[in-house]
């Protein structure tokens, strides 16, 4: 009995269109979500206020998060974190013999 594969299925028009777009080439240093292709950001505060006809700024609660995702509950952060320095290991300790 031999194996054979199953030739994968086409994908449907949403799935295509998605994979297009995220295929697309993009200027240096736009965001872009890794889910469904998005540029754009969402930016949510909590507690803003108006104070002499302006607007106050409140808590920042999330930021760099895709907005078409987060409407269907998933959040995808498209800010990448910063590079931590990896720190070399210290020398261990050896322990003192004891003396009797």
């Amino acid at each position: 009995m031999t194996l054979t594969l199953v030739p994968p299925t086409p994908p449907d028009a949403k799935t295509a269109l998605i994979e297009r777009v995220k295929a697309m080439d993009k200027p240096d240093g736009v965001l872009q979500c890794s889910k469904c292709g998005g540029r754009q950001t969402l930016f949510l505060r909590s507690g803003d206020r108006i104070e002499n006809g302006r607007i106050k700024p409140g808590t920042v609660i999330e930021k760099g998060i895709c907005p078409h995702c987060w409407k269907r509950g998933i959040t995808v952060d498209m800010i990448p974190d910063k590079p931590r320095e990896v720190k070399p290991p210290k020398p261990k300790r050896t322990k003192p013999k004891l003396i009797k």
